[in-house]
C-alpha cells in the first residue's frame, strides 16, 4: 500500500494541470452556482429559509449594547490593490449599491444571504458570528470611528447597521486612498465590547474576501 503524499495529476488536451487548477475550478464553479441558486430562491423566500436561524441571532445579539456598557471594539481589515486607483473602484462598486446589482453583491461573498440596496437603507443578511444575521446598514457622516492615520484616507465612508427592532449592533467606516502600490483600502467595522472573539475575527476575513471579489470586478469591468 502506497502511503506517500497524494499528487493528482489530470490532463486536458494534452495539457497537464496539477490540483490547484482543478481546485481552482471547482471554487470559481462553487460560486457561480452558489449565486444562482440565491437568485433563484428570491429575497423574500431567503427570509423565510433562514428565519430560524435570524431569530437566533437577534437572540444573542441584541443584548450586547447593553451588556457592552456603550463600549465598542473595532476588527480591521487593510488591503492594497496594484492596477486600479479609487475614482475606478469605487465608480464601480457605488454603482453596484445604488442599482441594486443583487449578482455582484450577493456574489462577493459565499454567506451574503440577501443585500437589497435598492431601497438607501441596505437589508443585509450574512454571517456575523456563528450564523446569519440580518441587520440595515445606512451610510451617513458623523460615524465616531477614526483610528490613527485616517489622514491618510481622503475616502471615508461611514454607516450604521441596526436590528430589525432598531438596536444599533455595528458600526462601519471604509476608507480608500491611492498610494505608491496603488489602491489602499482601510476597513473597520465595530461591534460592542462584549461580542465574542470569532464575532471580531470572522468579519476581518469577511471583509477580506467581498472586497477582493469586488475588486476584481471593478478590475474587470474596465
Amino acid at each position: 500500500m502506497n502511503t506517500g503524499a497524494l499528487d493528482v495529476r489530470t490532463v486536458i488536451d494534452g495539457v497537464e494541470y496539477g490540483d490547484e487548477a482543478v481546485r481552482q475550478w471547482e471554487l470559481d464553479r462553487s460560486r457561480a452556482a452558489l449565486t444562482l441558486l440565491k437568485q433563484r430562491i428570491g429575497d423574500e423566500r431567503m427570509r423565510e429559509l433562514l428565519a430560524p436561524d435570524l431569530a437566533a441571532s437577534d437572540a444573542v445579539m441584541a443584548p450586547l449594547p447593553n451588556g457592552s456598557g456603550g463600549a465598542w471594539r473595532s476588527a480591521v481589515t487593510e488591503m492594497t490593490a496594484a492596477g486600479i486607483d479609487v475614482d475606478r473602484f469605487l465608480t464601480w462598486w457605488q454603482g453596484r449599491l445604488a442599482g441594486g446589482d443583487r449578482s455582484a453583491l450577493l456574489s462577493a461573498n459565499p454567506e451574503h444571504y440577501l443585500a437589497d440596496s435598492s431601497g438607501g437603507v441596505v437589508e443585509i443578511i450574512e454571517t456575523i458570528g456563528s450564523g446569519p444575521l440580518r441587520f440595515f446598514l445606512t451610510f451617513h457622516g458623523g460615524v465616531e470611528i477614526a483610528d490613527e492615520g485616517h489622514e491618510e484616507y481622503p475616502v471615508r465612508i461611514g454607516g450604521t447597521g441596526r436590528l430589525g427592532d432598531g438596536t444599533e449592533i455595528a458600526r462601519v467606516m471604509h476608507e480608500f486612498g491611492d498610494g505608491p502600490d496603488g489602491l489602499r483600502i482601510r476597513l473597520t467595522i465595530q461591534f460592542p465590547a462584549n461580542a465574542p472573539e470569532h464575532v471580531f475575527v470572522g468579519h476581518q476575513w469577511h471583509f477580506a474576501c467581498e472586497f477582493t471579489n469586488w475588486l476584481e470586478g471593478a478590475h474587470a469591468q474596465a
